[in-house]
């Protein structure tokens, strides 16, 4: 590690960070919406992509979730500074136009409009230059039975068992992120980059699907194994680890919870002489292997519950500090704001909003450069127009009307590529 990096990766000294320009000069097309494709694309900006995001006329949906971000969507805020925003109808002959030739312009293109939307409406994968990365980001897998069918993120967990694999034994429930889409946009991510190392040194492109659902169910696997391999059906078991015990909450005498991991024999024979303090568990057959403890999980509950129900939380966390067992307090959002790993002013970055005023969010795993803007819906418009030879005619023509005049690109072929 260089001396100017912190141990977390982040520049000491205004240094730029190791990963900002690492895109840079790469053109990142974006025809998204939501989480799935902007959450990749984000995180290609930050690696200093020229991102170019193709919104509708009213704008990504995201934009208005809520406005909690000093008028702006907290979502859209997260996901979208550092990027330039193009407002085109891709319903209308021109909006296509300008769509098809900007698409011809990437080293990258992005979308989750929708199955097979932008081969509709736009262009079709084949029909991008040879060393162009396409990555369609789908609900389902383009050559399953649902390949036609719309989904979004509560959609495919239900779909692939996570919601019924979370909650309680009384009802099942979404986790608090878009697991889903978060999943499948971190795919879409590595499979760019991977492409991106293989055109540098083959200048072939790649055309990548990237679906929910396979992102879902990679992360569901061990669930899934089980169930192919006999397994019981898993029971939704609340803060409590459906196949390791103890791993779950427990309360303290003070009334709060503490989230309590014990993976191995070592660190379970610790926990019972320096936490619970009763080493005559390690002789009950009962608690004597981890798939046991698990089998017998509400004896051991009552065990632990009496023996941490006597302790307050600090003398809980004493005695887990001491005998090296993993433990963390459970907090709100509120409460996580003043944990020492996002607390730090380093730790936020600041961004500009289309209104002029500033806010801040948290650095992502790539930090990208500050200030970020979020871009107003359109705001680029007239730039990338001109940048694709459009003349001033035709950029007046089409932010007046959604129609071009006749020139169209100086000098452009208005056939296919």
């Amino acid at each position: 590690m260089s001396t100017d990096q912190h141990s977390d990766g982040h520049p000491r000294n205004g240094e730029r960070a190791p990963l900002q320009e690492s895109l840079a000069g790469v053109r990142v097309v974006a025809f998204e919406h939501a989480v799935a494709a902007p959450i990749c694309t984000r995180h290609l900006a930050d690696m200093g992509a020229d991102v170019v995001k193709v919104e509708s006329p009213i704008g990504d949906f995201a934009r208005r979730y809520d406005s909690l971000v000093a008028g702006e969507s907290t979502h859209f805020v997260w996901l979208n500074a550092g990027k330039r925003s193009v407002a085109l109808d891709l319903r209308t002959q021109a909006g296509q136009e300008i769509a098809r030739r900007l698409a011809v312009t990437a080293d990258v293109v992005v979308t989750n409009l929708g199955p097979g939307v932008l081969a509709r409406r736009v262009i079709r994968p084949e029909e991008l230059p040879p060393s162009t990365i396409s990555c369609e980001i789908t609900g389902y897998q383009p050559t399953g039975s649902y390949r036609s069918r719309k989904a979004f993120d509560l959609i495919v967990q239900g779909e692939m068992g996570v919601t019924m694999s979370t909650g309680t034994a009384d009802q099942p429930a979404k986790p608090g992120v878009s697991l889903a889409d978060l999943a499948a946009g971190t795919y879409a991510l590595v499979g760019i980059l991977g492409a991106l190392y293989r055109r540098s040194q083959t200048g072939v492109g790649a055309r990548l699907n990237v679906s929910l659902s396979t992102a879902v169910a990679e992360w569901m696997s061990p669930l899934l194994l089980a169930a192919r391999n006999g397994g019981p059906a898993p029971l939704r078991s609340g803060l409590n680890h459906q196949t390791i015990s103890p791993y779950g909450a427990v309360h303290t005498g003070d009334g709060q919870l503490l989230n309590v991991a014990v993976q191995n024999e070592d660190q379970w024979r610790r926990f019972v002489e320096g936490v619970l303090r009763q080493p005559e568990l390690l002789q009950d057959d009962r608690f004597s292997t981890n798939e046991r403890r698990t089998a017998n999980r509400s004896a051991l509950d009552q065990l632990m519950a009496a023996a941490t129900s006597s302790m307050t939380a600090e003398e809980l966390g004493r005695r887990l500090d001491d005998a090296d067992i993993p433990w963390g307090r459970l907090s709100s959002p509120f409460e996580a704001l003043r944990h020492p790993d996002v607390a730090p002013a380093d730790r936020w970055r600041t961004v500009i909003l289309p209104s002029g005023d500033r806010s801040e969010v948290l650095a992502g795993p790539f930090p990208g450069p500050e200030p970020r803007a979020v871009p107003a819906l359109g705001e680029h418009t007239a730039a990338i127009l001109a940048e694709l030879g459009y003349s001033s005619s035709s950029i007046r023509s089409f932010l007046e009307h959604q129609t071009l005049d006749d020139a169209g690109p100086a000098g452009a072929d208005h056939s296919p590529p």
